[in-house]
Order: C-alpha cells, then structure tokens, then sequence
C-alpha cells in the first residue's frame, strides 16, 4: 500500500529545496512512489517464497493458577476500592 502521508512529505520537501519548480518535484516524487511500490511488492514476494517458523501450541503464555489469579484481583480490589 502506498504511503501517500509519506509522499505528500516528499513532495513538499521538494518544493521547498528546489523553490517551486514543478517538474523536479514531480518527477522525484514519482520516482520515490514507485520505489515504495517496487520494495513492497519485493516484501510480499520474499514473505510468500518464504513464509515464517511454524506455530507451536504449547508456546503460548500460560494462565496463572487459579490461586494466583484470586489473590491479584483481591489486591486489585482492594486498590480501587480504597477512598485515599
């Protein structure tokens, strides 16, 4: 996708360097733009031919135990329900 915000940035740098020519701007902004497009469709390429390490279950964060979960929502209880 095309960062327009980015290219808009661009642009008014541009104009501001070269004092309002028109063609430069345009044309190095253009040239950038297409860049951007280029290294993203690269991106995608490379992440298609090479996707990611598979997911494995058992590496996701555990659940505190049941104890555990009681005692900090008693604390947490406890703080907000303070009138300090």
């Amino acid at each position: 996708m095309v960062d327009y915000q980015f290219l808009g940035l661009v642009a008014v740098v541009l104009a501001v360097v070269t004092g309002g020519s028109l063609v430069p701007v345009v044309v190095l902004t253009g040239l950038i733009g297409l860049m951007a497009l280029v290294y993203e469709a690269g991106v995608r390429r490379y992440r298609r031919r090479h996707p990611g390490p598979a997911s494995r279950p058992g590496r996701t964060a555990a659940a505190p135990p049941e104890g555990d979960l009681k005692r900090w929502m008693a604390a947490v209880e406890r703080v907000l329900g303070s009138h300090d």
